[in-house]
């Protein structure tokens, strides 16, 4: 009995820091903002309390509303593509049998190595209406009709971000569901291969399916980054042109750090954590019952 209350200690006394961290960066952030959610407050000066004013404003908020439509399209369209593509991909480096596999994991990992801002800038460059390495590659082969601001035109902004983003997401997913097909067991695939199973039929009714919770992985990390997208949009277009490619965040970057609107701010990223929260828990009940 002794020695269990002296492993307990000595586990609360181990576990101390951790928790202080979480305390200090986590815990105590949220209830911040929280708190400054009910004031009306500049950054500096007195805060005047206003009660849930900054909540009801939301709902007559057209800006808000639009910001909260683009993350839902982000979601919808950049996890399907970040999870689809990469398993395309693994799978055709999978069945190739090339001595090159090495080679091809390294070149397709290394838009993961570079910051999302240098991938950003790089985009930016290449989707230059006058200089950029797209529109003259189309000038060149005859398809000047074809040539656009990229980043400069509503029709065509909110592709250019989402490409851009699934581009350099692409190689570490590749990576990740690789390294489980190439784990899973030879004799598998020979079996199957007696069987007369070709390597489509392989691909479905083997690989996938031991893949299973692979993907869980890869769409947990894929819904976290779409429902966190910043740097992409900010740096290529600032959430323009006409906010058509401005997600929540950004929109919150700007009531905060343009507007010093920080009560304001802090109200919409309460409720966007609320809306992640419950997005979070939906997915994970939803892989927990599909594993069941």
């Amino acid at each position: 009995m002794k020695q269990t209350r002296i492993e307990k200690f000595a586990i609360l006394v181990f576990l101390l820091p951790a928790l202080a961290l979480y305390l200090i960066f986590v815990l105590y952030p949220v209830f911040s903002a929280l708190l400054t959610s009910m004031y009306q407050w500049r950054g500096i000066g007195n805060k005047k309390w206003i009660g849930f004013d900054n909540y009801t404003k939301m709902f007559t908020d057209e800006n808000f509303i639009n910001a909260l439509m683009n993350t839902g399209k982000y979601i919808l369209f950049q996890v399907p593509l970040t999870v689809l593509v990469p398993l395309f991909v693994a799978l055709i480096i999978a069945n190739s049998k090339s001595r090159w596999t090495n080679f091809y994991q390294g070149t397709i990992f290394l838009p993961h190595i570079l910051p999302g801002v240098a991938i950003a800038m790089l985009w930016a460059t290449i989707f230059n209406p006058v200089s950029g390495l797209l529109n003259g590659l189309l000038r060149l082969v005859g398809l000047d009709m074809w040539a656009t601001e990229w980043l400069g035109r509503t029709e065509t902004a909110f592709g250019s971000v989402l490409w851009v983003t699934v581009w350099g997401a692409i190689g570490f997913y590749t990576v990740l569901l690789l390294a489980g097909v190439l784990n899973i067991s030879r004799d598998l695939f020979e079996a199957a291969e007696i069987d007369g199973a070709n390597k489509f039929q392989r691909s479905i009714y083997i690989i996938i399916p031991l893949l299973r919770g692979i993907l869980k992985v890869v769409v947990t990390f894929t819904l976290i980054n779409a429902l966190k997208m910043f740097e992409m949009p900010q740096v290529l277009t600032s959430g323009g042109p006409n906010r058509s490619t401005e997600p929540v965040s950004l929109y919150i970057y700007e009531q905060a750090f343009k507007n010093y609107n920080f009560g304001y701010a802090s109200a919409i990223g309460v409720v966007f954590f609320i809306i992640v929260l419950l997005i979070t828990l939906t997915t994970q009940r939803a892989m927990r019952g599909e594993a069941e």
